[in-house]
């Protein structure tokens, strides 16, 4: 019986074949990868196997698969399924099974994949941030995450009708469709020759420098040689920060809470399964919803608790300025000996402002001594309290 390492390997090999006779250039990347650079081989770890290349190799890759029409294999991405929310392609094998029981999806395939991971933008020629994901796609990405939630529990039917609804409404706007559209002219990078048009690209999280593209070596790793960077050591130490002989590699054990196997269709284990699934999802949506009111319990008692510990201290600085204020006021903050005196005396309270605005919370003294530390804090430079503060009073989360 084949193990989930031998049916990765063979996809990464049909990878590196398809590429080879098709002029398509790849990279083998992540924790994966450095651990196969290291140990030569990925059977000792369960952590996920990923490709990266540009977007135009990767759609010919896809057409390429599709066309070769083979019943044991598929491509998933936004191109063939609009409901897909993860920026990567999957490359799997139809006869198999790597199901995560506990985090629904609107994925079409689940058989055990390789991910081919798009290069992203990063920095131009000059060094400057190329922002790739403004507010407006970061917001319809988290949107999409949203929309992708599947609710089985009959308890939460109000919720489950609320984003079947929502994500109606979203389909008939017509966004979803046009969401590739926008990402994919604006973040990725077409062909492997653009890569040297900019200083730095992101693939996954790793932010890397474009010099390591220009060259490409085999590397062995099992029974395969898969392409890597050719100035390998350095490549993984900007990623890791240090010479890769210091870095530990991370093994990542296998998911206990999916549903792996080799010689039998996801198609088959899910339609089998289905009730023991249901009832899976439905009491861990119970146990979820529990958690949050629990969080949520706690949450307003730290914050009740916040309140008293910081009215406590109000009371304490009314009684304290009250008999200080006015000899604080007749100081020179001109005078260096004079400023630092009322240093001395205003850095205690202002400690605790910081303290309570990085809360979300604020509070008053009386009107001589909040005049006193704002000059203060415009002296210092502290605009930026002033504003918290200023912000925070204006929703009225302070105590009178």
């Amino acid at each position: 019986m084949k193990s989930k390492h031998d049916i990765q390997l063979e996809l990464l090999q049909e990878i590196d074949e398809i590429c080879s006779e098709n002029d398509l250039k790849y990279i083998f990347v992540g924790n994966n990868a450095f651990n196969a650079y290291v140990n030569h081989t990925i059977r000792n770890n369960f952590a996920h196997v990923s490709v990266a290349m540009t977007l135009g190799d990767i759609n010919r890759f896809c057409d390429i698969v599709e066309k070769q029409n083979d019943p044991n294999r598929y491509v998933e991405g936004m191109f063939n399924n609009p409901k897909y929310v993860r920026l990567y392609v999957s490359y799997g094998n139809e006869n198999t099974t790597d199901y995560h029981m506990i985090s629904l999806d609107n994925n079409l395939h689940h058989g055990i994949n390789v991910r081919i991971y798009p290069i992203i933008k990063s920095f131009d020629l000059d060094g400057n941030k190329i922002e790739v994901m403004d507010s407006r796609i970061s917001k319809e990405y988290k949107l999409r995450k949203f929309l992708n939630k599947k609710v089985v529990n009959k308890k939460y039917t109000p919720i489950r009708l609320g984003i079947s609804l929502a994500d109606t409404v979203y389909d008939v706007s017509g966004f979803r469709k046009k969401y590739p559209e926008k990402i994919f002219d604006n973040i990725f990078i077409d062909k492997w020759e653009d890569i040297q048009k900019y200083s730095k690209v992101q693939i996954g999280k790793n932010i890397i420098n474009t010099r390591y593209f220009k060259e490409i070596t085999k590397c062995q790793v099992d029974n395969l040689e898969l392409n890597y960077p050719k100035d390998t050591k350095n490549y993984f130490k900007q990623i890791y920060g240090r010479d890769i002989e210091d870095v530990n590699v991370v093994l990542k054990s296998e998911r206990i809470n999916a549903i792996v196997d080799t010689e039998i269709s996801y198609k088959t284990i899910l339609s089998e399964t289905k009730d023991l699934l249901d009832e899976i999802r439905s009491t861990h949506e119970e146990l979820v919803w529990g958690r949050f009111k629990v969080r949520k319990e706690k949450e307003c008692v730290d914050r009740v608790w916040n309140l008293v510990q910081m009215t406590s201290a109000q009371i304490y600085y009314i009684d304290f300025f009250e008999e200080k204020i006015d000899y604080l006021l007749s100081l020179d903050l001109n005078d260096e000996a004079q400023f630092e005196e009322m240093e001395i005396v205003l850095n205690p309270v202002i400690r605790r402002l910081e303290m309570y605005a990085n809360r979300g919370m604020t509070f008053s003294i009386d009107e001589k001594t909040d005049s006193l530390i704002r000059k203060f804090l415009l002296l210092n430079g502290n605009e930026n309290l002033i504003d918290r503060m200023d912000e925070i009073k204006k929703h009225e989360y302070f105590v009178e």
